[in-house]
């Protein structure tokens, strides 16, 4: 792996880190202006649509969202990259329950003029349906 392949996995781990601590704030820091969330309900395009979708899911009491990256690997140019992992989102019920689901992301990223990285396309596939723990 290339030190800049490192770098991009180090952002990816930040990146589940400042969403641990500030929520939907967080999250949404890590996207690019025009960064989109793919997916299956419909797709949410721009940071402040993605603030304004995530803030309150993240706020959810008993809500998480906590990812692994495994893999990374960068554009011959090295503006763009993606990565790769396992994640686990556990969603309360109203039953009280917990529903947990497992599943693979990829996160498709471009390096920005300051040299950071941004995430320009997150995408989720579940293992299986959600289910109650």
């Amino acid at each position: 792996m290339t030190p800049e392949e490192e770098a991009l996995l180090r952002t990816d781990r930040e990146f589940n880190v400042a969403t641990q601590a500030r929520g939907g704030e967080g999250w949404a820091s890590y996207f690019a202006p025009t960064g989109v969330m793919l997916r299956a309900s419909g797709h949410i395009i721009g940071t402040d649509a993605i603030r304004a979708a995530m803030t309150p899911v993240f706020a959810t009491p008993g809500f998480s969202l906590t990812w692994e990256p495994t893999r990374a690997e960068l554009s011959a140019g090295g503006r763009l990259g993606y990565t790769t992992g396992r994640y686990l989102r556990r969603t309360p019920q109203a039953s009280g329950g917990v529903a947990e689901a497992r599943g693979t992301y990829m996160n498709f990223w471009e390096k920005q003029p300051d040299g950071s990285w941004k995430v320009v396309a997150d995408a989720g596939d579940p293992d299986e349906a959600p289910r109650p723990s």
